[in-house]
């Protein structure tokens, strides 16, 4: 028992109802463990059936870059490259699951403006970049997912680390401290009743 502790029913009193509080602040953490758990999962399914998507994608545009690369050659390219506009409609707007950031991208979703002349280019750059941009909202719904799947682990871990304080050390040593002032009190009470005994003897004898 903590030394500073007195062995008191008031104090028995109010070490059980600290110890319900902690009993209820792990369920509702270990819910709120689950829920992340279940919201990590789902998000990492489907991450990675978008992300097999992409990559396959990425693969057939690459192929496409560098058979334009091939024919127009890399200074024309990089040149062709500064004409293109910057997109300036990308946005980020936060939301809230179980207390973690979930980041989501908004943008304006449009048809490519080709910015150059077509006697600067031939066809093969042409569909490289129509379908380069078919690919952004993949690519910026793969980045939600996955600075998603970000967030939910190191709330995971934090949730973790909460609910095994409470398991292995809160708990247990509430509960130890509650048996030993009960055990206590217990000694007190039988000690209490030994002195009554004696007493009443004491008095009965006196009488006689």
């Amino acid at each position: 028992m903590n030394n500073d502790t007195i062995a008191s029913k008031a104090n028995l009193i109010k070490t059980k109802d600290e110890l319900k509080l902690l009993e209820v602040g792990l369920d509702i953490l270990d819910k709120k463990r689950k829920a992340l758990m279940n919201a990590h999962d789902s998000i990492i399914k489907q991450r990675d059936e978008l992300n097999v998507k992409v990559n396959e994608t990425m693969s057939k545009v690459s192929h496409s870059f560098n058979k334009a690369l091939a024919s127009i050659g890399e200074e024309k390219l990089e040149n062709l490259a500064c004409l293109i506009p910057i997109d300036n409609s990308i946005n980020l707007e936060a939301n809230k699951f179980m207390q973690t950031d979930i980041a989501k991208i908004e943008f304006e979703d449009k048809k490519l403006t080709l910015s150059y002349s077509f006697y600067q280019t031939n066809a093969l750059l042409d569909k490289a970049l129509i379908d380069f941009n078919k690919l952004r909202s993949d690519i910026f719904k793969l980045a939600e997912l996955d600075s998603a799947i970000n967030n939910l682990e190191i709330e995971i871990r934090k949730a973790n680390k909460k609910v095994n304080s409470l398991e292995k050390i809160q708990i247990p040593n509430k509960t130890d401290l509650i048996k030993n002032i009960s055990q206590s009190l217990e000694e007190k009470e039988r000690e209490e009743f030994s002195k009554t005994k004696i007493v009443k003897r004491n008095k009965e004898k006196k009488s006689s």
